[in-house]
């Protein structure tokens, strides 16, 4: 590779020829200038050439952070999941260009990022946007089931806005906009005390950490491109994620939750959960055309994810997501009384169904918002009087149940969708204490041995006669 040098002005420039445009194949050129003298162009120049033929090639450029993430997003776009792919556009929208945005992408380093990284654990929360207000208002309708009998107007319990009537013909309501349910006292007094329930301003340091994992792989991509001299951001110290302790229920609990819940609309989808262990989003996107009664198994493709407070679908959270679900009879004869179900209101509604194809629907073929499965999980567990755990803890039971079984780890690591079985391992082999307690009994046998064991047993059945001849004089002294 050859360099050339020439004078421009007052002051010295160099340029040499780099690769052709991949996908024009048009000619280009690094190019440089401002130098003071010959000696030291061609100096930058042999740099230049040298470290663009190890691939460290960096163009000068002004390019801002928030530039070079909307085009680093743009172009990797199409490789990665559209729920990630959204979810790195608001950490780069919400975290990164508030602060660094309007600065040069060649002036970060580790200690900017470290800068970032504390700012938006001490005030870098993002306050939630006010829910938009329906572009139009429901109105009262003379609803027919295809029968030609007279349907209620709009009975969804899941709305706001309803109407328990069955309107005649001539009723002047029809076309009229329907009035808001107003809340009673008890659910104003708790929508106030949520209002006044103040969050910490700093974000929590697992969002942080994922914040940093995208620039990370944002600066990867920057080296390569030769906007970057290498990933500064691996000299930042993102903040350590604390544990958190897993909660579960025991089986006797996740059969109290059954019980509770059997008058509930979605009363499978909770069977369901219980005895596959399913992520909710596998259980918000699961589809009827999916679901097979006659062979008893329910095939997990379409996942519905929330991002943002929007809902995307997706392909899985594993490469081992998709997959067969076998059905024990009792949660196939559910989900088969839950299918005849949404038959009869989809014959009900007629042309106004909202077929979306899911397995579990509102009245009307809405599917239900995942946020919206799990606080309804939330009332039904709190109205059955058991510890609060979240929705999600509802598979780890699952799982803890299986592991307390003795099921093969392999079987049910395959059954619950995880990515491999050591990872299965590690999650819930921690937390067998009938294994715990074997292995302190054996060892315990084994440290103490026979004599030590029988005099600590001797002293404390001695206690025991002292104690219980000492409340024998008393009782006679009182006597």
């Amino acid at each position: 590779m050859k360099g050339h040098v020439s004078k421009r002005g007052k002051t010295w420039a160099f340029w040499f020829d780099i690769d052709p445009d991949p996908l024009s194949g048009k000619r280009r050129q690094q190019t440089h200038s401002g130098f003071k003298s010959e000696k030291e162009a061609w100096k930058e120049c042999r740099v230049a050439i040298a470290d663009y033929e190890r691939g460290q090639v960096v163009t000068a450029s002004r390019r801002k952070v928030a530039a070079g993430l909307e085009e680093w997003l743009t172009r990797i776009e199409h490789s990665i999941k559209p729920s990630m792919a959204q979810n790195w556009r608001n950490y780069a929208a919400y975290y990164v260009t508030p602060y660094i945005g309007q600065r040069d992408v060649q002036d970060i380093d580790g200690a900017v990022c470290d800068a970032l990284y504390a700012k938006l654990l001490a005030e870098g929360r993002i306050k939630a946007r006010p829910k938009a207000k329906p572009a139009s208002r429901a109105i009262h309708r003379r609803r027919l089931a295809a029968d030609g009998h007279v349907l209620f107007c709009r009975p969804y319990p899941y709305d706001v806005v309803r109407c328990y009537r069955k309107h005649a013909e001539n009723d002047p309501a029809i076309g009229q906009p329907i009035e808001a349910i107003k809340r009673g006292r008890r659910a104003a007094e708790k929508a106030d005390e949520v209002s006044r329930r103040k969050l910490p301003p700093g974000l929590e340091p697992k969002t942080v950490v994922n914040t940093h994992r995208m620039l990370h792989r944002a600066w990867e991509d920057f080296a390569v491109w030769g906007w970057a001299k290498r990933n500064v951001v691996s000299d930042a110290h993102p903040p350590r994620v604390p544990r958190k302790g897993r909660k579960v229920w025991t089986v006797a609990q996740l059969q109290t939750f059954l019980q509770r819940s059997r008058s509930d609309r979605f009363f499978a989808l909770w069977v369901l959960e219980a005895t596959s262990g399913m992520r909710r989003c596998e259980l918000a996107g699961a589809h009827r055309d999916l679901l097979d009664l006659d062979a008893g198994t329910l095939t997990i493709e379409t996942t519905r994810v929330v991002v943002d407070g929007k809902v995307i679908e997706s392909d899985g959270k594993t490469e081992n997501a998709q997959h067969v679900l076998a059905l024990d009879p009792f949660t196939l004869a559910a989900l088969k009384a839950h299918v005849e179900m949404i038959g009869q209101e989809r014959g009900e509604f007629g042309p106004d169904y909202l077929d979306h194809g899911v397995l579990f629907c509102w009245e009307n073929g809405k599917p239900p918002h995942p946020d919206t499965i799990t606080r309804r999980f939330k009332r039904l567990s709190a109205a059955a009087g058991l510890p609060d755990i979240d929705l999600h803890d509802v598979r780890h039971s699952y799982a803890t149940a299986g592991r307390d079984a003795k099921i093969d780890w392999k079987a049910l690591s395959s059954r619950i969708g995880h990515a491999d079985v050591a990872f299965t391992m590690k999650q819930y082999v921690q937390t067998d204490l009938e294994a715990d307690r074997k292995v302190a009994n054996t060892l315990a046998a084994l440290i103490i041995g026979g004599s030590l064991a029988s005099t600590v047993l001797t002293d404390d059945a001695d206690k025991e006669i002292n104690e219980e001849s000492a409340g024998g004089s008393s009782t006679d002294e009182a006597a």
